[in-house]
């Protein structure tokens, strides 16, 4: 039987509704935050009023929404206050991520149990998030507690214009944990840069390329080099949604055109990845994670976007994708 593996348990695909495939309702401190304050989410209260915003908008589409929380491990994951928040929130599911975010935010590395582990002890550890429970902990250790809330995705990270020594070790235990359990996996890019790189590694290490979505690469508004990664059968993730100071909104309208003409409309994903308190309406902003379903898709269709083309951004392409693959589930 099919499956997404959610934060409550594994449901139905269709059972998603609209899929913000990168966002982030809870980051409770870690690198990240020492680097910038602006990304501490550790209001519970906050993330309800935000993760409510995007159901509503969601339910003028479908019957409520996922949120796909991209904060990997040792990276201020905290799954309890996740699990609160779905808890909380009539119509809204959540799936929690395993896997590493790029180096620089694990500040001082050398020590890290990235390096001091094997590749496949890493790759172990991963597993275990997937098939017995994320560690209460976010293995910031020593101590491992197993929750009962399960992990559903894989995040991968890589440097700007390169993937570091470091990088390349955990994008091999990524790989062997994806090919393991049939879990997707879900990258961040550093301004859409090493993309291809990325997604022609997954392929070499012998990942189904239909379970690889390479992430932020709307920051890289070349729609040839984006069709290079879509041709391998990998899917794209766009978000960053309202970065005007990156670039404005017509440039993903252009991406979803070209890519949606070149026949690859089926391998696109949306996301907001509102990751930051300014990022987010319960914080102050004037847009946030309900942006997709509340503004994106509705300009897409005032742009001549047949209504089908949008539900498959929306909807139905993230179902076929965070569906599991074949592999160790239990």
């Amino acid at each position: 039987m099919s499956f997404v593996r959610t934060i409550q348990g594994d449901v139905d695909p269709s059972s998603l509704g609209v899929v913000n495939c990168h966002d982030h309702l809870i980051r409770v401190g870690a690198g990240e935050v020492f680097l910038d304050a602006d990304h501490l989410l550790d209001d519970v209260d906050k993330a309800v009023e935000e993760a409510s915003y995007f159901v509503k908008a969601s339910q003028d589409w479908v019957a409520g929404g996922t949120v796909i929380d991209m904060c990997p491990s040792a990276c201020g994951r905290s799954v309890t206050k996740l699990a609160e928040v779905d808890s909380r929130v009539d119509g809204l599911q959540i799936v929690v991520a395993t896997g590493f975010h790029q180096e620089k935010v694990y500040l001082e590395t050398r020590t890290s149990w990235v390096n001091q582990y094997s590749v496949n002890q890493i790759a172990d550890l991963l597993i275990a998030d997937i098939v017995e429970g994320v560690d209460a902990h976010d293995y910031m250790g020593p101590i491992v507690e197993r929750t009962k809330h399960k992990a559903g995705v894989i995040k991968f990270a890589s440097a700007y214009g390169k993937i570091t020594e470091w990088e390349h070790k955990t994008l091999e235990a990524v790989a062997i944990a994806a090919k393991e359990t049939g879990c997707p996996i879900n990258t961040h890019t550093s301004a859409g840069t090493a993309a291809l790189e990325q997604a022609k590694a997954f392929v070499k290490l012998g990942v189904d390329p239909a379970k690889v979505a390479i992430g932020h690469v709307q920051r890289n508004n070349d729609v040839w080099y984006l069709s290079q990664i879509t041709k391998l059968g990998c899917y794209l993730e766009l978000d960053g949604t309202s970065r005007i100071k990156y670039l404005p909104d017509s440039s993903r309208v252009m991406i979803v055109k070209g890519l949606t003409e070149l026949g690859y409309g089926k391998q696109l994903l949306l996301g907001t990845d509102s990751g930051k308190r300014s990022y987010q309406k319960a914080y102050g902003s004037v847009t946030g994670m309900d942006f997709d379903p509340a503004v994106f898709a509705p300009r897409l269709l005032d742009e001549g976007f047949d209504r089908d083309v949008v539900l498959d951004l929306l909807v139905n392409n993230a179902q076929t994708f965070f569906q599991f693959g074949e592999g160790r589930q239990q």
